[in-house]
């Protein structure tokens, strides 16, 4: 298997590991708050990531830490804010609305380069941006009660951060920005934690609830980051984002087979839409991808 070849299968599987979060989420018992799930799968990732630094850089571990500096520690609070988001959504929305509106990050990451950094916006990217915004109105508008509207605009804002995050990373390109990531474990675990104490919820839950979110952290966003990032070295930018373009596909999938959680019409043309803006995007000239987590 050729470096190019290797690269396409692992940036085809990354996405499979991302796609997980949502049927997870639902296989756990039902009392649980995000803000426990939040805790326990952000410490665990956190623990994740200093292991693979560790692996990585051995004695320069601290030399890498401090080389991402401050930008390392906003991206990982843009990040880590992006994270809770996630995990409120698949709270109170179903798993593809808040799958796909938090897709729709590099689209948002585009628009607020062009502002933040002064990055031309390409014509094909307008046109991916405008497809977006359609279907993203058809999706949140699309709501059962206050609950999913609720959670789809959390994913909305999550999102937000996420754009934030991608610029933020692209200040600094020149280095590794692994430790955002870790900062990004520890600032949303703290914040978890913060909550679950002062809504009285508590950071208590079951083991069925610890295990799967230990996954969560491990498998589904520390293993499937780790083998993106690897990826991105010999596969080109274009390549990278039409194979992370399968986890909002999958993860209705899932949990469709899993729990028979069927999206709505006006959820499936949305989504559609959101995709196709998606591989719109892709083909326009960019700069290696920023996946959320």
């Amino acid at each position: 298997m050729t470096p190019i070849e290797k690269g396409r299968f692992l940036a085809l599987a990354s996405p499979v590991f991302w796609s997980l979060s949502g049927i997870t989420v639902r296989l756990m018992d039902e009392t649980t708050t995000p803000w426990q799930i939040n805790f326990c799968r952000s410490s665990t990732l956190a623990l994740f990531v200093i292991v693979i630094l560790v692996i990585r850089y051995r004695q320069q571990v601290l030399r890498v830490i401090r080389t991402a500096g401050i930008v390392g520690v906003i991206a990982g609070i843009f990040v880590g804010c992006s994270m809770l988001c996630n995990i409120v959504a698949l709270k109170h929305t179903s798993v593809a609305n808040a799958t796909i509106l938090m897709a729709s990050g590099p689209l948002f990451a585009a628009l607020l380069g062009r502002f933040a950094l002064t990055e031309r916006v390409t014509t094909k990217s307008w046109v991916a941006i405008c497809m977006a915004f359609i279907g993203i109105v058809l999706m949140v508008g699309d709501q059962e009660g206050a609950s999913t509207l609720y959670g789809n605009l959390i994913a909305l804002v999550g999102v937000g951060f996420f754009g934030a995050y991608a610029v933020t990373l692209r200040r600094r390109s020149d280095s590794d920005m692994t430790p955002a990531v870790l900062v990004a474990g520890i600032f949303s675990a703290a914040v978890s934690a913060i909550a679950a104490t002062g809504t009285g919820t508590g950071l208590q839950a079951s083991a069925r609830t610890i295990c799967f979110c230990i996954f969560l952290g491990i498998f589904q966003l520390g293993i499937g980051s780790v083998l993106f990032a690897i990826a991105s070295r010999t596969v080109p930018a274009a390549e990278l984002t039409l194979f992370s373009l399968s986890e909002p596909v999958l993860a209705p999938i899932w949990s469709w087979l899993g729990v028979g959680e069927i999206p709505s019409g006006r959820a499936i043309i949305g989504g559609g839409i959101i995709i196709t803006a998606l591989i719109t995007q892709a083909w326009s000239p960019q700069k290696a991808p920023v996946t959320p987590p």
